[in-house]
């Protein structure tokens, strides 16, 4: 048997020890992230989600629901004609216009709810928090859920990925810390490297090993009086740990300076624009959810001198994630992945209809939209509207349960799926809400 104690060539001390074994906060092990791989997974497919969550609220007006019939205090910006005759964009969307056939925009969603962190919490979770705690999760976030119940698509690869640096109210809840998700520093950085992919400084593959060793050693005694099988399923769990540690996969997945300079630029070198290609990486790579974070030099909260430069900031915000998205639906095409990846857009809330008087606009929870993309769902078209003003939904309401709905939908996963709380009662994935009709043939 191996000396823990030994600080040898061969041995492995007690700190080393603990700190292969415990890689994430809170002492979750990388074991512990492996073992979501065996829990509830009824259906598996290679179905994946890419959610781009709009940090801050955007306008719907200066994005994909511009009035060019509205007052002048409505609309500070000109929209453009798409592909779709008689449907207009704002005019920091050229690229999307030119490819509205490749995706559907909802512009009637809603809920009447202007608190960024409560929006926030029902958007990522489909719950609607009671006393909420700022940045705790009452309810699990839908990357949680779904590695709880999906998994990741192929083995050694984590099932729930947040870029850049993880996003509040997108962590696992009573599920347990394990189906958080792993995050990642923001890809537009030269210096970009994901944490804890490469072995620890000084072990090596072979040290490794002797741990892995040493923990069949320790297991054996106590599998002789294991009457459940409980230790045999770990060795599972370990060898995808060990996976995850030694194999090359995750770190070629991860790898966004092995893309093409001329399509890092085509994505558009910004943390949206590198953050939608390294998910593109990883969904193609077997990780089923990723969430990418767009808050880049300040949120779409643009309020005017209150927070943010006011709706002038579109300028800036606007083409990034024109080129972010066009870029993304397009690159998911040529490689084939545009069937089973599901790209979903939107943020908490919307925007007030008229500018206010700092030059932004304010909180609204009314009305807003959401964007959707291939999942090989039916695409081209806008479902519902909203007023003359953009104030309030005109027909096919529709709230945060609908979207995430559909999401679920996609994926194949049941919303009676129902994880227990820690009041020890079942609680399905979503309290209501129907998937978006219109997009499934």
């Amino acid at each position: 048997m191996l000396n823990l104690l030994s600080t040898d060539s061969r041995g492995i001390d007690r700190r080393e020890f603990l700190r292969i074994g415990s890689l994430a906060a809170g002492g979750v092990t990388l074991a512990d992230v492996c073992r979501q791989r065996a829990l509830g997974q009824e259906a598996r497919n290679d179905t994946a989600v890419i959610q781009v969550f709009l940090c801050g609220g955007p306008s719907q007006h200066d994005t994909f629901d511009p009035k060019p019939l509205a007052p002048a205090e409505c609309r500070p910006f000109d929209s453009i004609e798409t592909r779709m005759p008689g449907v207009r964009v704002t005019e920091f969307f050229p690229r999307l216009a030119a490819i509205f056939d490749e995706f559907s925009v909802v512009r009637g969603v809603h809920h009447e709810d202007g608190s960024h962190n409560h929006a926030v919490h029902w958007l990522q979770t489909g719950r609607y928090p009671n006393n909420l705690v700022y940045g705790q999760n009452q309810y699990p976030a839908s990357g949680a859920m779904i590695a709880r119940y999906r998994g990741a698509n192929t083995r050694g690869m984590p099932p729930n990925v947040a870029i850049p640096n993880g996003f509040y109210y997108s962590t696992a809840s009573y599920l347990g810390a394990r189906y958080d998700p792993m995050e990642i520093p923001d890809p537009n950085q030269p210096d970009f490297a994901v944490p804890n992919l490469n072995l620890i400084d000084g072990i090596t593959s072979n040290r490794l090993d002797d741990r892995l060793q040493m923990l069949r050693g320790l297991d054996r005694i106590r599998r002789d009086i294991d009457t459940h099988g409980q230790f045999a399923a770990m060795d599972g769990f370990q060898a995808a740990a060990y996976d995850m540690l030694s194999g090359p996969a995750v770190r070629r997945a991860f790898d966004i300076n092995a893309e093409d300079p001329r399509l890092r630029d085509r994505y558009g070198r910004t943390r949206v624009g590198q953050g939608c290609l390294l998910a593109r990486r990883l969904v193609e790579a077997g990780v089923t959810f990723v969430n990418v974070k767009d808050y880049e030099f300040f949120e779409w909260d643009l309020h005017g001198t209150v927070g943010g430069p006011g709706i002038v900031g579109t300028k800036t915000k606007g083409p990034h994630l024109d080129m972010a998205l066009s870029s993304l639906i397009l690159d998911l095409r040529e490689r084939g992945l545009i069937n089973r990846v599901l790209v979903q857009v939107f943020g908490e809330f919307g925007r007030t209809p008229n500018v206010n008087t700092t030059a932004g606009r304010d909180h609204w929870g009314n009305v807003f939209t959401a964007l959707f993309a291939g999942g090989g769902l039916r695409h081209g078209q806008v479902i519902g509207s909203s007023d003359a003003k953009g104030a309030l939904p005109l027909d096919r309401p529709l709230g945060p349960t609908d979207l995430l709905a559909t999401m679920y939908r996609f994926l194949g996963m049941s919303t009676d799926l129902s994880p227990i709380d820690y009041a020890g009662r079942p609680m399905p994935l979503l309290p209501n809400g129907e998937p978006i009709r219109e997009m499934f043939g």
